[in-house]
């Protein structure tokens, strides 16, 4: 079982945003945009007017936040944007996992993991600014070798924690999709849904950058064939 760390504040405005619609624009730093040829394979993009939440968390603790998502087709998964607001020290690292919820319970505490790497991350201002912290768009590049195959239809859980020591970092979440983020929110080694914890219903903002299986096994067999 993979170490957990403490959720100990959340922070929300004091409006809900419940009933308004979900409006998801993709907010990709200048300069910090996908590979080129890759495709978005699943999107929760980051949106100021839906950031209505963000919990501080300790990497000294080594906890998780999670959220799930589900695919329409099979994908290979080469980078991850998630949004964070850091209050002293930027990670330059994130420890991240994608876990498999098995027996359909919707629950990540009987998740088997699927995929786990510590993959390196660019933190790029986004120019925004909430409760006086400033919001960057972290970018983790994942190599050739590490990157997961994910199949369609699989209901998945991402699962992030800043790979860093005592220095806070916030990550940075909403209620987007009307479903719940999780927290391990006091160091127990076991998930807790959003709204157990904080009364919301809260939503990673991330998005999975990739290619198609089948067309890079398509383009493999092509290069293959040029030798013969």
């Amino acid at each position: 079982m993979k170490p957990f760390l403490a959720v100990i504040l959340i922070i929300s405005l004091s409006s809900t945003m419940a009933d308004q619609p979900c409006m998801l624009n993709s907010h990709q730093s200048e300069g910090n945009g996908p590979i080129a040829g890759n495709y978005l394979v699943y999107s929760q993009p980051y949106d100021l007017s839906y950031a209505g939440y963000a919990v501080m968390i300790y990497g000294d603790d080594g906890g998780w936040v999670c959220d799930d998502f589900v695919l329409d087709d099979n994908y290979y998964v080469d980078e991850i944007y998630i949004w964070m607001m850091w209050t002293t020290e930027q990670a330059s690292m994130m420890n991240l996992v994608i876990s498999e919820d098995d027996i359909g319970d919707w629950d990540p505490n009987t998740n088997i993991d699927v995929w786990s790497e510590t993959v390196p991350c660019t933190n790029t201002f986004t120019g925004d600014n909430n409760w006086g912290f400033d919001i960057y768009e972290t970018h983790c590049i994942i190599s050739a070798d590490a990157y997961p195959e994910l199949t369609a239809g699989v209901h998945y859980y991402f699962e992030v924690q800043a790979d860093i020591g005592v220095n806070y970092a916030m990550l940075f979440s909403d209620n987007l999709v009307g479903d719940y983020c999780w927290f391990d929110y006091n160091g127990s080694g076991s998930y807790t849904r959003s709204d157990i914890v904080f009364g919301a219903g809260m939503d990673m903002f991330f998005d999975f950058w990739g290619e198609p299986v089948s067309a890079l096994e398509s383009a493999t067999w092509s290069s293959i064939k040029t030798l013969f």
